[in-house]
């Protein structure tokens, strides 16, 4: 991921957008998303259901 990708992904999970459809949008796996996020300090969000 580039640092415009993670800004972008920062930037959406911060709307409130889920790591599946961030990952879907950016071409990237939700897994990859969640890691740049953790590696940026972005606290996440629970699971919705658990």
């Amino acid at each position: 991921m580039t640092t415009a990708d993670i800004d972008q992904a920062i930037q959406l999970y911060g709307e409130g957008k889920s790591s599946m459809v961030i990952g879907k949008q950016l071409g990237f796996d939700n897994h990859t998303i969640l890691k740049a996020l953790k590696l940026n300090d972005v606290v996440i969000r629970k699971q919705l259901g658990r």
